[in-house]
């Protein structure tokens, strides 16, 4: 099974997203970041569960997580959580 690791970017991405969905509920905000942790570890036992998207860089895949994208890459040691960004966010070049 493959270990987990988070870029700072994604690291970031989480706390923005959990601020910002905090102003109307802390407790959906936790929520939401669990389910994300949680896609995240089934990457661990299904790493090309998501689709790649060479549109954004070589090897990059996503999963989506409600209105959320999460970008991921593989080596062969880890899974590399690199970004997270709304379904509808026009970001692909700062994304990676």
């Amino acid at each position: 099974m493959l270990r987990i690791v988070r870029t700072s970017h994604a690291e970031e991405d989480l706390i923005a997203i959990w601020q910002y969905v905090a102003r109307d509920s802390e407790a959906a905000a936790d929520r939401l970041l669990d389910r994300i942790e949680n896609r995240w570890q089934q990457l661990a036992i299904y790493p090309s569960s998501g689709p790649l998207r060479e549109d954004i860089a070589p090897g990059v895949r996503h999963l989506v997580v409600g209105e959320y994208l999460t970008f991921y890459r593989i080596d062969d040691n880890a899974i590399e959580s690199c970004a997270c960004c709304t379904v509808g966010a026009n970001r692909a070049d700062d994304l990676i």
